[in-house]
């Protein structure tokens, strides 16, 4: 039975008067839809929803339409959280006196090529975004969740990565100015938005303040509601849409002149490391994706039965065998013939002089691969084998930790992948890794599980939490999930984010209305502050682990 209250009268009435009788409901069937919770992928059923339905749900077509609403519920007493195209359970309501703030209806678009950015609303989606911007000869970044994310969520709320990071960064770092409800109402502008000068850079004139309301994982509406932002497009050599490709279900895009697209294959991950410290020394790709080998076979079959016949008849192709796992997936972009020629000339030096070896891929297969990993359309193919998965939720640190990180990945998959496992039978692990900037590797530990099998969701949840364990026992780089309360069970270990985190929520949002279970926790006692740290070892021993997989297996993963 859901937790639900209704809507004061007058309540509902002074809202009616802030979005129009049109733009909001209390109809069940309508709070219903704002309550599903089943994360990525799962079989529904009524157990998905959460137990805490809104109260209402709003739909403002403006900024100031969104302040009005704000402050209406801290008149009443009542939550908020704002929500743009629900990818996940991120925007579910918090407590039964929470108000949904909807933002379909704020999905302006517009591109500001010579600033080489565009300003865009929240409902504004990644597909219709890198579509107008290439008109422009400009693309953007476009995180895991695929073209239908809303990049501004992404931005200004909520850790998102996408495989294109080595040439377009990420949206923690995409963010330039932005336009700001704060958990009281106020409309603030930050950046050069804040003096009037535009929307291109998030540092003055005007306050500066991103690493406060974004830092890297984002406040997912513990801090009010972004409305419109400032979003860094970059350049590529391309004027308008790309050639299509093949049919449904395998499409591609052929691959423009003066772009590079190949696949590598090293004997070991030191080698391949090697390789990747050279290429990325020398800024020769816009995008490198490391892809386990049976995803790449979901990606170039058309259906769960034909990379399964494919198996069986052992006619994989080359790309998707298990043994060429230490691979990367190469993307170079170039403004001229002679440009061109020199990026593929380095990239296959470099692959050569460290073991590796190029493989040949069929047209059809190069362009099904390059048009996934341009526009990121992924989603549908991690997802094809099962309709359910979780992630272990990455490492971001240094490419020395690659070789740990996929021995990490087996371990928590702990051979539930492989033949006789619980889980989708796939490889020894099935790591997604890829470079930002040049710097940095992400990578993250794709687990499928059948989410109508109770055994399998139970061997999905082990794996997830085995991350954590080994993550606290011996560091794998820096584990990106630092959300809510797991942050706190960190304790001072990596510098207690959380302390100064708490303050600017206390200091905003002092009644905590913009309420959010994926931000630092309001309050926490000293002494539970104390010991939460000391109580690790108890939550990674073996039984603990295994009742937490128990409980969530059995509820749904």
């Amino acid at each position: 039975m859901s937790k639900r209250i209704e809507i004061p009268v007058p309540v509902r009435g002074e809202l009616e008067r802030i979005v129009g009788a049109r733009h909001i409901s209390t109809d069940p069937a309508m709070l219903s839809a704002h309550a599903w919770n089943t994360g990525v992928g799962k079989v529904p059923g009524a157990e998905k929803f959460s137990g805490i339905w809104p109260v209402a749900v709003v739909l403002p077509g403006s900024t100031e339409e969104v302040a009005a609403v704000v402050k209406c519920c801290l008149r009443h007493k009542l939550h908020y959280k704002a929500h743009s195209t629900g990818y996940g359970s991120m925007s579910n309501a918090c407590s039964p006196e929470t108000v949904v703030i909807d933002l379909r209806r704020m999905n302006g678009l517009e591109i500001d090529a010579r600033n080489r950015m565009a300003i865009i609303g929240p409902y504004a989606i990644a597909g219709a975004l890198q579509a107008e911007a290439l008109k422009h000869g400009l693309t953007c970044h476009i995180v895991g969740a695929g073209p239908a994310h809303s990049p501004l969520a992404s931005a200004t709320s909520l850790l998102g990565v996408g495989v294109t990071s080595q040439g377009t960064s990420m949206n923690a770092r995409n963010l330039l100015s932005w336009e700001w409800v704060t958990p009281q109402g106020d409309i603030v502008r930050g950046g050069t938005a804040g003096s009037g000068c535009g929307w291109f850079a998030g540092e003055g004139p005007g306050p500066g303040v991103r690493g406060m309301i974004r830092g890297f994982c984002g406040a997912a509406g513990g801090l009010g509601v972004f409305t419109r932002i400032g979003y860094k497009l970059y350049p590529v050599p391309v004027t308008g849409p790309l050639e299509p490709t093949g049919r449904l279900p395998q499409l591609g895009l052929r691959i423009p002149d003066n772009a590079g697209f190949l696949h590598a294959v090293w004997p070991d991950w030191d080698s391949h490391r090697a390789a990747t410290f050279e290429l990325l020394d020398e800024n020769l790709c816009f995008a490198m994706l490391r892809m386990p080998p049976d995803h790449i076979g979901w990606t170039v079959t058309g259906s769960n039965a034909d990379y399964v016949d494919q198996v069986k008849r052992g006619t994989l192709p080359e790309v998707a065998q298990p043994s060429n796992d230490k691979n990367w997936t190469l993307m170079t972009l170039s403004r001229s013939p002679a440009e061109h020629a020199w990026r593929m000339g380095v990239v296959n030096e470099i692959v050569q002089r460290t073991g590796g070896r190029i493989l040949e891929l069929a047209d059809e297969h190069a362009e099904v691969l390059f048009r996934n990993l341009f526009t990121s359309q992924f989603v549908p193919r991690v997802l094809r084998p099962s309709g359910g998965i979780t992630t272990s939720f990455g490492v971001l640190d240094s490419f020395h930790f690659l070789p740990r990180a996929m021995e990490a990945g087996q371990e928590c998959l702990a051979g539930g992948s492989l033949p006789g496992g619980k889980l989708v039978e796939g490889g020894r692990e099935e790591h997604w890794s890829w470079p930002h900037e040049g710097r940095y590797l992400w990578t993250e530990n794709i687990i499928n599980f059948d989410p109508a099998s109770k055994p399998a969701r139970i061997a999905a949840a082990r794996a997830l939490f085995d991350h954590f364990a080994i993550s606290w026992k011996d560091p794998v780089g820096l584990m990106a999930l630092g959300l809510g309360p797991v942050m706190e069970l960190q304790g001072e270990s990596i510098g207690a984010p959380q302390r100064y985190i708490r303050q600017v929520k206390n200091r905003l949002d002092p009644g905590n209305a913009s309420r959010s279970n994926e931000y630092v926790l309001p309050v926490v006692p000293k002494l539970v502050a104390t010991a939460l740290p000391m109580l690790k070892p108890v939550i990674l021993s073996r039984p603990v682990l295994e009742l937490m997989s128990r409980v969530v297996g059995t509820k749904g993963m």
